[in-house]
């Protein structure tokens, strides 16, 4: 659950961590590949995409798995109102008070100058992970993303402390699922190895 929105007004955000989010993940990822092995075709969305990201060089179009980040250049998000953001998270932090993601307006502002502004490219610079502490040297980096909004919301910037970021965790525990099935699992593994190519 991202920390934004009515998430956060409802307090849903704190009802469960990155370890309980994994322990879910695990189980529903072991009932959809049994689904899979009687078969019954159906896969895992995210759990594809990271697959693709890994096994094949095609792209996947996904911005919290880009680095640099994709706000504002894979996605631009127009509100009802006419402001723009870099991301719809960053819209749903504006909503709470927090426009720090808030690039411009489309009376006032053309596409260049949303893409090219202060704003953006310091939060895209900030995202870039092969520089970033702990992921330059993380086994998953070239595999991983960077997500500046969740940093920001969790960690008052967009780098954020990554032993500390739930994002981190989730990305990690993910991989290393995903790896561990196609490294010991045979039958699994071709289930995945299937999925990638979807």
């Amino acid at each position: 659950m991202s920390p934004y929105g009515f998430a956060i007004k409802t307090k849903q955000f704190q009802k469960y961590d990155p370890t309980e989010w994994m322990t879910f993940y695990r189980r529903g990822l072991r009932y959809i590949l049994d689904l899979n092995l009687k078969g019954h075709k159906f896969f895992e969305f995210y759990t594809l995409l990271l697959l693709r990201r890994i096994l094949t060089d095609q792209p996947i179009g996904y911005v919290d798995l880009r680095s640099p980040a994709g706000i504002g250049l894979g996605a631009l998000v127009y509100n009802y109102d006419g402001r723009v953001f870099a991301s719809d998270e960053g819209r749903m932090l504006a909503e709470m008070g927090d426009r720090s993601f808030e690039l411009g307006h489309v009376v006032d502002n053309d596409y260049r100058s949303l893409i090219l502004s202060d704003k953006l490219v310091s939060n895209i610079a900030s995202s870039l992970s092969q520089c970033a502490p702990e992921c330059h040297d993380c086994v998953f980096e070239s595999h991983c993303g960077a997500d500046p909004v969740y940093h920001h919301a969790t960690h008052g910037d967009p780098l954020g402390i990554k032993p500390l970021s739930g994002f981190c965790q989730r990305q990690k525990g993910v991989m290393s699922t995903i790896l561990d099935l196609l490294d010991n699992s045979p039958e699994e593994a071709a289930v995945l190895r299937s999925w990638s190519m979807m």
